[in-house]
């Protein structure tokens, strides 16, 4: 499989995760212009965007959010919305980090997040098992 179909597999493996947790989930298609998340979930009146990277190497780099992504999220959140997450498919665990955390990693030089920063800053996707915990609280 190419990182593009391994990507694109990941990104309906996890709406379908979302949707069998009690979320309306959206997989965004792609098109010419790229859009600014892979997937839009909605529960109990909040909704949430997120954009998926899985990463075989056990490393993310940076360098893969691209510049709409960052604007896309940036605005998302300024228009009062829940931040904006990147679900990060790391050695078979699901991490779901806010975009401002990675963002302040890169201003700090960081290029590259390892699992063990993802384990600090990160929340695993085992939230979905207790239905309402992310509605009542910001990651």
């Amino acid at each position: 499989m190419s990182n593009k179909s391994n990507g694109t597999a990941f990104e309906k493996e996890f709406a379908q995760q979302l949707y069998e947790h009690g979320f309306w989930a959206h997989l965004m298609q792609d098109n010419q212009n790229g859009q600014p998340f892979d997937v839009i979930a909605a529960r109990n009146g909040h909704t949430y965007v997120f954009d998926c990277k899985d990463c075989r190497d056990g490393v993310f780099k940076l360098s893969r959010i691209e510049e709409n992504q960052h604007n896309a999220m940036k605005l998302w959140a300024e228009t009062g919305n829940k931040p904006g997450l990147f679900a990060i498919r790391m050695n078979n665990a699901i991490y779901l980090t806010p975009h401002r955390m990675l963002e302040i990693m890169h201003e700090n030089g960081a290029r590259q997040v390892k699992e063990e920063e993802l384990m600090k800053y990160s929340r695993r996707m085992e939230w979905l098992t207790a239905r309402d915990r992310l509605d009542k609280r910001v990651i």
